[in-house]
């Protein structure tokens, strides 16, 4: 029997206008999509000011739009009626929680490589 484990990460509970909403870990169908937002939105905040952050915002809205609505537990509808600011925000937490299951995982993966990579395996 296998000694691997499989990190199945907990939905990390946000607070949007009082209520409760669930960040999920990415899903492998939707990983394209968030890399893609993603690795902009962070490539972005690294020199950014708030007008740029707001362009990016602008012009990606479709593409953030439809990775919270894969992210969060959020309705098309819900997700429709987010003000900018607070979509690009609770973008910035989809990007925290989900950076930290990839952290929690890498050390686990690399163990697990490491054992089957040993002669002793």
């Amino acid at each position: 029997m296998s000694e691997l484990e499989i990190l199945f990460p907990e939905p990390v509970p946000v607070l949007l206008r009082g209520k409760r909403a669930l960040i999920y870990p990415v899903k492998l169908r939707d990983f394209e999509l968030y890399g893609k937002v993603a690795g902009g939105f962070v490539a972005l905040l690294d020199t950014a000011s708030i007008e740029q952050i707001n362009r990016y915002g602008e012009s990606n809205s479709a593409a953030i739009r439809k990775l919270l609505r894969v992210t969060t537990s959020l309705t098309r509808w819900q997700i429709r009626r987010l003000p900018s600011t607070v979509s690009v925000s609770l973008l910035a937490d989809v990007v925290r929680v989900n950076s930290g299951f990839f952290a929690d995982a890498l050390p686990m993966m690399v163990r697990a490589l490491a054992g089957a990579m040993s002669p002793n395996a």
